[in-house]
């Protein structure tokens, strides 16, 4: 009765050693011999010849179906599960084990032993001693379990315990690779441990004392998508073909540190698998994307190395955009998800805004890049010419505009601005006319911008305003908003009348990069545009009717006034003359312009005298487009006055056809206008004619003195000799009556 009883005993351990200690629950391929309703009573002697054991982990990646052979204890790769596709499965490196003792080999020789004891043991009841840590598990605080040692899977899926005393062993997997979703359950292993039925006995026999188990781990890689995106201010859309922007990619390690990620994980390690980039480099595709697959579970930020500088677009440096991967997804880090000041190479800041949870999630990444265009004013016109020209008489005020959209983070860069450059000899900036302003609210000089003029004794004039020149700059207050620069020129009297007309160049130039605390190396990007005033000429080429050159024939040229275009002043609230070459010129009478044969319907002021010179000709410069009219005044001796005035309209129509770019060159410059430029007036080349007026000799009286004297005194004194006689004649007849 008492034997029975003791075999009964010894059957119920070995069935729940083998099956539930081995089994591994849901998280291990089955490492235990089968579950047996009927297990037969071992031949097996609790005599150990033995003071030591070992137990071998072989851990694998599974995330399939079905089981693998039955487990025995020993290595056996037929274990291990055959997937759908007929591959075993994947070893799974990087798991870390520890192993701990729950009793000792006395306490086994007490349990397989005949004296009749009742002993007991749940080998299910794991939790009784550890609890879940993470995806991995710990030991209980009050389980009162030495820890024995600990080791970590190989590339094999590997990790050994040798030399262990003999006894009673609780196995916990203290930390999983990434890549698993959940640790397998902890487990008992009793080394050693009685072996499996013998093929031909059909009974249990010996001890095993080195134990081999096959726990398995589900595992998870999820993608991660990068979305560039290039935002031109001004423009309202958003650009999503950033080809070749450069990306380095992170993890996060248990220190809080960060190590590039080159590869992607094998075995459950990252960067031991496929290399991702070139180099570890990743750049985006024509759609501005950029895609890895099979990363572990795990925090993980993007850092932006390199823009296509041809694009113009900022690289926004020094931020770490932080995702991560939980069960194969992709979602939206937090503040704890990082360490406090450890931070990838070449970052300062975390972005966890940029993960987009709408649908798919990315990583979404903006990089802002202005726009910027220098404009004159036509004369007539109110707004800026989008032809980049305009034609104006010497003298007159140019008017001038320069529009800046500004970038959005605007705040990070260290240079942003604007220079203005004119040739004195042909344009002169007048300083007290600029006006800047942001949208409709005006900045303030010093405050907002800083104001230089070009040196007095330099061969241009115009000025730079940097918006980042002092630390009270109040432009980054007008991220994404646009700033207007106004100001006027005075085309001066040595101004070009000839096809290259007066060219003023300005240039905004901005950080390539944000964020650099140590000033710039790189060159500024230096978007460049341009404008052209035209100013003509006309003049005179006076001859006589015998081809003989003129000189000293003077004329005074007119000119109509034109609502649109010409610019009046008025007095006693009305418009008495027109400002004109920077003078004020009264309207002629109406009397005057009858006077002089103009249009006395409109009104006309007077723009100059001429006076030709030896050969003839005299000219006018620096005259815009107009109805002009050339009214002769004085003449040489012998000639005669023109009977009117005579047309000098200048009716120039002027094509101005400009080199320009799109996109950024190696210097990083864009040229929108550029100095390489084509003009055609009239649709022709540029050609000046002076106006050929021809004046008539008059005719000339007989003088004083000469014949004709002589014979109207003959004829005077035949006539009063004859009056006399007539008058004698009448006396005599009334005598003789």
């Amino acid at each position: 009765m008492k034997r029975g009883k003791v075999m009964k005993k010894k059957s119920r351990f070995l069935t729940g050693l083998l099956s539930a200690v081995m089994a591994l629950s849901l998280c291990a391929l089955p490492v235990s011999a089968a579950d047996d309703p009927n297990p037969e009573a071992t031949t097996a002697k609790p005599v150990w010849t033995q003071g030591t054991g070992s137990i071998t982990i072989h851990k694998y990646e599974w995330n399939g179906t079905k089981n693998g052979a039955p487990a025995t204890g020993e290595e056996n790769d037929a274990q291990l599960p055959v997937g759908e596709d007929g591959k075993k499965p994947t070893p799974l490196a990087g798991a870390t084990f520890e192993i701990y003792t729950v009793h000792d080999a006395n306490w086994l020789k007490t349990y397989y032993s005949y004296s009749g004891k009742d002993e007991t043991f749940d080998f299910t009841k794991w939790n009784n001693y550890a609890e879940k840590n993470g995806n991995a598990y710990k030991v209980k605080s009050d389980a009162n379990l030495k820890k024995v040692k600990d080791a970590t899977t190989d590339a094999t899926g590997k990790a050994e315990f040798k030399g262990l005393p003999l006894g009673l062993y609780l196995v916990i997997e203290s930390k999983a690779p990434d890549s698993v979703t959940t640790a397998c359950e902890p487990f008992f292993v009793s080394v050693p441990m009685t072996k499996v039925k013998d093929s031909k006995t059909n009974a249990l026999s010996d001890w095993l004392y080195d134990v081999h188990v096959y726990p398995k781990n589900k595992t998870s890689y999820g993608d991660a998508t990068l979305q560039k995106i290039g935002k031109q201010s001004g423009n309202g859309t958003e650009n999503t073909t950033m080809e070749g922007y450069k990306f380095k990619l992170y993890k996060k390690q248990e220190t809080g540190a960060w190590n590039q990620i080159t590869k992607l994980p094998k075995n459950g390690v990252d960067n031991t698998g496929d290399a991702i980039g070139e180099d570890g480099v990743l750049t985006t595709n024509d759609d501005g994307q950029i895609i890895v697959s099979g990363l572990s579970n795990g925090v993980y930020a993007f850092v932006e190395t390199g823009v296509n500088a041809n694009d113009g677009y900022i690289l926004d440096s020094g931020i770490a955009y932080v995702f991560k991967i939980v069960n194969a997804k992709m979602v939206k880090a937090v503040d704890a998800d990082v360490t406090a000041n450890k931070f990838p190479e070449d970052t300062t800041s975390f972005n966890f805004d940029s993960i987009d949870d709408s649908g798919t999630s990315q990583v979404k990444v903006v990089n802002y890049k202005p726009d910027f265009k220098k404009e004159v004013t036509k004369r007539g016109e109110t707004t800026a010419s989008a032809d980049n020209d305009a034609d104006y008489a010497i003298d007159d005020e140019v008017p001038y505009t320069l529009t800046i959209n500004v970038p959005g983070n605007i705040a990070k860069l260290n240079t942003f601005k604007v220079t203005d450059t004119m040739d004195k000899t042909q344009l002169l900036c007048n300083e007290k006319s600029i006006v800047v302003k942001a949208e409709d609210t005006p900045l303030s000089k010093d405050t907002d911008y800083t104001l230089t003029m070009e040196a007095a004794d330099s061969s241009n004039s115009g000025f730079t305003i940097d918006f980042k020149a002092n630390a009270k700059t109040g432009i980054n207050n007008y991220a994404g908003q646009t700033i207007t620069i106004t100001y006027t020129a005075t085309l001066q009297r040595d101004a070009s009348v000839d096809v290259a007309g007066n060219v003023n160049k300005a240039d905004l130039k901005y950080s390539k990069k944000t964020n650099i605390a140590a000033g710039e190396t790189d060159e500024p990007y230096d978007i460049h545009d341009e404008a052209v005033v035209y100013t003509f000429k006309t003049g005179i080429l006076k001859k006589g009717d015998d081809g003989k050159k003129l000189q000293g024939v003077e004329f005074t040229l007119y000119k109509k006034f034109e609502d649109k275009k010409d610019t009046g002043y008025i007095e006693n609230e009305e418009t008495v003359g027109a400002i004109f070459a920077g003078d004020k010129k009264p309207f002629l009478s109406t009397d005057e312009t009858k006077k002089l044969g103009l249009d006395s319907t409109a009104k006309w002021f007077e723009v100059t005298n001429l006076i030709t010179k030896e050969n003839g000709i005299d000219i006018a410069n620096g005259l815009p487009n107009g109805t002009y009219k050339l009214v002769e005044t004085k003449t040489n001796e012998g000639y005669n006055l023109l009977s009117g005035p005579v047309d000098a309209n200048l009716t120039i129509d002027y094509k101005t056809k400009w080199s320009n770019t799109t996109s950024f060159d190696s210097n990083g410059q864009i040229i929108k206008h550029g100095e390489t430029k084509t003009t055609t007036f009239n649709d022709g080349a540029y050609e000046y004619k002076e106006i050929t007026v021809i004046n008539r000799k008059g005719f000339n009286l007989p003088r004083t003195g000469g014949f004709g004297t002589l014979l109207f005194s003959a004829i005077g004194a035949l006539l009063v000799v004859g009056g006399v006689g007539v008058l004698m004649s009448t006396k005599k007849k009334k005598g003789n009556g």
